[in-house]
Formats: C-alpha cells, sequence, structure tokens
C-alpha cells in the first residue's frame, strides 16, 4: 500500500502535554492533582470542582503554555520525511480556533520550533475545532468525512493518533487507524480493543519503520 496521505493528531501524539497539564493545575494551586493522574489520560473530575475544572481548561486550551509542549522523539523527522515525498499531511487536533480564543497561532509557532512540517507548506494542513466545547470525536468523524468524499486526491489513508476515539473514528471514515502508546495514558489491550483493524506501535521510531517503504515518489 502506497502511502499518499496522512492525518496526525497533535496532543499526546506529536506533542506530550505534560508539563502544559502541570502548569495549569499549578495555576489553581493544584498541582497535587497532577501527580494523581499523570499516569493515565483525563481524571481530573475526581479531584476538581466544576468552577476549578472550568478554570482548569480554560488554562490548558490556551496558548500561554503551549510553548512547553515536548515534541515526541523522531515525528518531525519523519513528517518531513512525508512531506518531502509529496505526501499530503493533515494536522487534525481537537484544539479549538475560536475568534479571539484561538490556540492555531501557538501550535503553528510550537511546530515551526521543533522542526515540524508547518501549513503554509504545499501539502500541509492543519485542521482544528471551530469552538472550544465542539465534540473532539463528532469533529474529526464530521471533517474527515467531508475531506476524504470532496474530491480529495487522498487513497488509503493512514490516520496517527493515541486516544482510542481516534481509533474509532478513522475506521468509520475509512482511514487505516495507528495509535501510539509512547506515554503510557492507556493500556495497550484497550488501544487495541478501539477498533477491528488498529494498529498499536510504542513510539514514532516504530511508525518509521513500519511505513517508510510506502512512501510515494514524489511526481
Amino acid at each position: 500500500m502506497e502511502l499518499n496521505c496522512l492525518i496526525v493528531d497533535i496532543d499526546n501524539t506529536i506533542a506530550d502535554p505534560s508539563e502544559r497539564l502541570e502548569r495549569s493545575l499549578a495555576d489553581l494551586g493544584r498541582r497535587e492533582v497532577y501527580e494523581k493522574t499523570s499516569d493515565k489520560f483525563g481524571g481530573f473530575e475526581e479531584y476538581l470542582s466544576s468552577e476549578e475544572l472550568d478554570e482548569f481548561w480554560r488554562l490548558f486550551l490556551s496558548g500561554k503554555y503551549l510553548q512547553h509542549d515536548q515534541p515526541a522523539p523522531g515525528a518531525a523527522d519523519f513528517l518531513n520525511k512525508v512531506n518531502s515525498k509529496g505526501v499530503e499531511l493533515f494536522y487534525l487536533t481537537g484544539r479549538h480556533d475560536d475568534s479571539g480564543d484561538s490556540m492555531r497561532p501557538g501550535t503553528v509557532e510550537w511546530l515551526n520550533s521543533h522542526g515540524f512540517p508547518v501549513p503554509n507548506q504545499a501539502g500541509v494542513e492543519l485542521f482544528m475545532k471551530p469552538h472550544r466545547y465542539d465534540n473532539d470525536r463528532e469533529y474529526k468523524r464530521s471533517l474527515l468525512s467531508e475531506l476524504l468524499t470532496s474530491g480529495s486526491d487522498c487513497r488509503n489513508p493512514v490516520g496517527i493518533g493515541d486516544h482510542p476515539n481516534d481509533a474509532a473514528v478513522y475506521e468509520l471514515t475509512g482511514v487505516m487507524p495507528v495509535l501510539l502508546e509512547w506515554l503510557g495514558l492507556f493500556p495497550r489491550e484497550e488501544l487495541r480493543a478501539a477498533g477491528s483493524e488498529v494498529l498499536v506501535l510504542e513510539n514514532w521510531e516504530e511508525i518509521e519503520m513500519k511505513f517508510s517503504g510506502k512512501l510515494k515518489a514524489k511526481h
């Protein structure tokens, strides 16, 4: 299968937001919650009041601490190789693009500062939720359904994410699902059970080994 179209999530896939989480909780005076939740996905509702939770998400889903996200080792190198071969690259994220409250500028700055292909390059696009409170899963499903039926030259698309919902959305829209477990936020068994065809890989080195030989030749 020739790879000519790659869909990539951002948080916990190419970016480790652990420090952003910790700093956001510290701003609330609740840094201890980070220690209780750092080895799994989410779980903040158990420890924060509704008001604290609201403020936490406002801080975390803002540009305030985006620069502290750490890039996944090997991700930028592989995505640059993908881009250099003429493969279409779509960043598809649950980060929002609300007017006056957009994570787009900080996201593009972060991609650029860590050497990732950026949306102003040929063949690279960044898709973000229009509004902060839009449902991540429904947004991604709707966007991919439209994208892959709108005349796009996206054949045999592969989607890389970290969350079981990513795999479910990819399968629903005809995208080969790949889930990464480099941060260990979900048990491998849960990731494998997220879809009938899901491929679970440890890190970007394994992605490189799996897909480098399937990159299309640039025309």
